[in-house]
């Protein structure tokens, strides 16, 4: 996953010297998007873009694809002329986007309805409706009613950079004027930087040449260029952080499985100290001693590699099932040649690292002391037995900050999960339905579609409620709108009486269908919306605008209307980190006027929301057979897949600590088993000489404390260091949280004392006889 996402180049020709273009202003702070006026000045700095282009991201787009046998929902793009020029990518059939195509003549309309009614398609679009058919260019495919001439095909497996994954790509109109000019933020800008020209040269050159233009053309350089490389805006920091962090997970459970292995390498050894003893007196050097053990040891690498690379398929299938919107660029995860040689490079490398030592001190055993003991298993030498305590204070160290780092981001996601929400998701289902313009021309025919559907949904016996939203909560979609208020100053003379909001278009009684409590006034279904503009508002409005006033009746003006509260809703949380903004709910009635309205349907219900899927899209398919009832899913769905990130980190993450802590419980074990073992002569003497099975038991207790206790805080230490990288990526929950770590060294403590007890056992049931007769 690493290498596929974070060390892999993007699967772009020349990816090095591909950017991603921001607006931002001469501290070097911006946003995430650019305006067209930009774009368009921008694509003439050839000095130091080979080609620049365009993509639509601001929400994900969709189209009624009505060519084949049923209509379907497609996944749509727009994008300028020289968008995959810029990425390097060329069509696998036909052509792209022409330059008359994207900034063709004439004044923009500020329309979803492109210049040119031409299309490219997906490769596997391509196969589904053509068959992979050649004689696909120039055939016409049918999205939201109106005809696109096909005239390219991208190649098999395609990604767009960010945002999703397309179907099918349009030519976004680039045009100045209308609604495009200075107006339009919702575009990301793609550039390729001409052969030779550096990051940082770009940003000098583009730096002055907006300083040039900046006062004779402000509205258009009022902003400036910030260049970023293409590989970071895609994987983002949190993520490439996220990915480091388990990377080095990864690695720690790695170093806990090597520690384990040598610590038994070092116990196999000591039993075979008179075998090597005697190769030594019969005139085999040490040299020869050590690789021999190394060829034996390597035979136990090899195995375990292996074993590893098989493991290794099944897990990549399962990480790639588990992360689908947690890592960019995830259908690239594989087990390639680059995975195959670090694996061989890391199983050789422990071999030489974990298996010298072992070896060296085998190497170094004395054949004439040996030989002279005639004992090969009744002694250990104190050398011996502080590297195998070492091996396992090392063991338990790094175990215990991989559970402390796993509590932690169990907690995080714990708190995510438990956090108030504002809502009810519980028997909430919502799904898309989009109105092509051909069709639904204006607001009067889209809100009449509304009225019926609600009507049909309303009318099934398991339905509660029924509404409609722009935006869904929690998302972290932010629709931003002015509004005045100031009862004095009605006339909107007064510039500090606007106020900014998050504004929501609904219809239906969506606060009720989405559980959304109405803290006062009227609810969106107890109103008659012919009467007067109307609007609700959240209480952080309240709060924020209104402070002690009495918001309820008050009239606000937005969007150029004069809107009367009529009622305050409980904030919603606006991400899934519950953040809260000012937000406004307007009826879609009264709202709808030409815009074209992406509204998403809610329904509460009881039973079973597949079966009430099933039954919705037949009373969509009574209203427009032509119509797509698209990613119906419930709203608990909605609420997990905003949780992805987190979820993904937190199951990694205790995966990781629960092998540690396996590996190192199974080391302590070991090395308290051995030393029982080891001293059973030493044992059956003190028993022989009085000693009680407490005492016995105890002895073996201390000598598991001197292991336990250092490596807990070993590992403590290493958790309260590692904690400034993890602290990013937490929720409420503090990186050095005392109970998270309390809890661990608690569980530490008691795991490593109990796998103590059965050797402190077996100590106790030494036969003292049978010892001290075999001596």
């Amino acid at each position: 996953m690493l290498d596929a996402v974070l060390l892999k180049d993007l699967p772009y020709a020349e990816p090095d010297r591909l950017v991603r273009i921001h607006e931002g202003n001469p501290e070097d702070v911006g946003g995430e998007y650019l305006r067209v006026p930009l774009i368009v000045a921008w694509r003439g700095w050839d000095e130091v873009f080979d080609e620049l282009g365009a993509l639509y991201t601001y929400r994900e787009m969709g189209a009624d694809l009505t060519s084949g046998d049923r209509p379907e929902r497609v996944h749509v793009l727009w994008v300028s002329a020289g968008y995959f020029e810029a990425l390097g990518i060329a069509p696998h059939r036909g052509r792209t986007f022409t330059e008359d195509e994207s900034y063709g003549p004439g004044e923009a309309t500020g329309r979803t309805e492109p210049i040119a009614h031409t299309a490219v398609i997906s490769h596997a679009l391509w196969a589904r409706i053509f068959e992979g058919s050649d004689d696909a260019l120039g055939r016409t495919i049918e999205l939201d009613g109106e005809s696109y001439e096909v005239v390219g095909v991208m190649p098999r497996g395609f990604k767009n950079p960010f945002g999703t994954d397309s179907d099918v790509w349009l030519p976004y109109d680039m045009r100045l004027g209308g609604s495009n000019h200075y107006r339009n933020w919702f575009l990301s800008g793609v550039a390729r930087l001409r052969d030779g020209v550096t990051l940082e040269q770009a940003r000098e050159r583009v730096r002055a040449i907006a300083e040039a233009h900046h006062d004779s053309e402000p509205e258009t350089f009022g902003a400036y260029p910030r260049l970023l490389p293409l590989h970071q805006e895609v994987v983002g920091p949190t993520r490439a952080r996220m990915l480091w962090i388990l990377a080095g997970a990864a690695g720690m459970v790695l170093l806990t499985a090597c520690l384990n292995v040598t610590n038994l390498l070092v116990a196999r050894g000591l039993s075979r100290d008179r075998d090597l003893a005697l190769r030594s007196a019969l005139g085999s050097g040490r040299a020869r001693l050590v690789v021999g053990i190394l060829a034996e040891n390597g035979l136990l690498a090899v195995a375990g590699g292996a074993a590893g690379l098989a493991l290794g398929v099944f897990g990549v299938k399962a990480l790639v099932a588990l992360a689908p919107g947690v890592v960019p660029m995830v259908t690239e995860i594989r087990m390639g040649g680059a995975v195959f040689g670090f694996t061989t490079a890391v199983t050789i490398g422990a071999l030489l690292l974990f298996g010298m030592t072992p070896a060296l001190r085998m190497s170094r055993t004395a054949p004439a002391e040996v030989l002279r003991s005639g004992d090969r298993t009744s002694t250990t030498g104190r050398a011996s037995r502080r590297v195998r305590d070492g091996l396992v204070i090392a063991q338990v160290g790094v175990a215990l900050a991989l559970v402390a780092g796993a509590a932690l981001f169990t907690r995080s996601f714990s708190s995510l999960v438990n956090l108030p929400l504002g809502l009810d998701p519980e028997g909430v289902l919502t799904f898309e339905v989009h109105l092509p313009e051909a069709r639904y021309p204006d607001g009067a025919a889209r809100h009449a579609f509304h009225e019926q559907l609600h009507d049909r949904i309303a009318a099934l016996p398991a339905v509660d409620e029924v509404g409609a939203v722009s935006w869904l909560p929690v998302k972290g979609r932010y629709h931003s709108w002015g509004f005045y208020w100031d009862p004095e100053n009605p006339d909107g003379s007064n510039d500090d009486a606007w106020y900014g909001t998050d504004v929501r278009v609904v219809a239906g009684d969506y606060l009720a269908a989405m559980g959304i409590d109405l803290l006062s006034g009227v609810g969106l279904g107890e109103v008659d919306l012919d009467a007067e503009p109307m609007v609700w508002i959240n209480r952080t409005v309240v709060d924020e605008v209104f402070g002690e006033d009495e918001a309820l009746g008050q009239q606000i003006v937005l969007a150029g209307d004069t809107r009367r509260v009529m009622g305050i809703v409980d904030d919603v949380a606006h991400d899934s980190r519950g953040s809260t903004t000012r937000k406004s709910y307007v009826p879609h009635a009264q709202f709808a006027g030409d815009r074209n309205w992406a509204l998403t349907q809610t329904v509460r219900a009881r039973g079973d929301l597949g079966q009430l899927t099933e039954q919705i899209r037949t009373e969509l398919g009574r209203i427009d057979g032509q119509l797509v009832l698209f990613e119906p899913r419930t709203a608990d769905a909605l609420l997990s897949s905003v949780r992805e990130q987190d979820r993904f980190a937190a199951l990694l993450m205790a995966c990781f600590a629960g092998l540690a802590l396996v590996l190192s419980l199974v080391g302590t074990y070991g090395v308290l088993a051995g030393s029982v073992a080891a001293r059973s002569r030493e044992i059956g003497i003190r028993m022989a000489l009085g000693a009680s099975t407490q005492e016995i038991r105890g002895m073996v207790l201390r000598y598991a404390a001197r292991l336990v206790v250092p490596g807990t805080i070993l590992g403590l230490a290493g958790a309260w260091v590692g904690a400034g990288w993890i602290r990013a990526l937490l929720f409420e929950v503090d990186a050095r949280d005392p109970l998270s770590l309390s809890a661990t060294v608690l569980l530490f403590l008691v795991i490593g004392l109990a796998s103590a007890w059965l050797p402190a056992r077996r100590a106790t049931r030494v036969d003292t006889v049978e010892v001290l007769t075999a001596e």
